[in-house]
């Protein structure tokens, strides 16, 4: 995605950022709420700096993502999550609630070769080039 692209999702009126800031003022987590789709909200980003990773850090930011994910109006909350990230991310979703609705395949250049990401993010999911 260009950068036009991501400019026009996250400036789009129906979608809500908000960041975790720790007590020293350094912005250590996002969320990203999309309620671009009527009667639903997407948890389109859910994430903590990697230092917090295994602390319970994140059990709390989802449990925040989904109390303000469910609004007067809004009759569906959902997660897109894939094998890119955190390899506990499926479990957490699964613990807070949600259910598998669908499994798909998706091809897309890997995104740490293209430089997007940094090469030792996902380590689960074997680099090859």
């Amino acid at each position: 995605m260009d950068d036009a692209a991501l400019a026009a999702i996250i400036q789009h009126s129906a979608v809500e950022l908000f960041t975790v800031v720790d007590e020293s003022g350094s912005e250590v987590g996002m969320l990203e709420l999309d309620y671009r789709e009527p009667g639903e909200c997407e948890l389109s980003f859910v994430g903590l700096v990697p230092e917090l990773s295994g602390q319970g850090h994140g059990r709390w930011l989802l449990a925040e993502a989904i109390s303000r994910a469910w609004r007067e109006g809004v009759s569906r909350v959902h997660v897109h999550t894939c094998t890119l990230d955190h390899p506990a991310a499926l479990s957490a979703y699964r613990r807070a609630g949600f259910v598998p609705y669908r499994r798909s395949v998706e091809r897309f250049p890997d995104p740490r070769l293209l430089g997007f990401l940094p090469r030792d993010c996902a380590p689960q999911i074997p680099l090859i080039g």
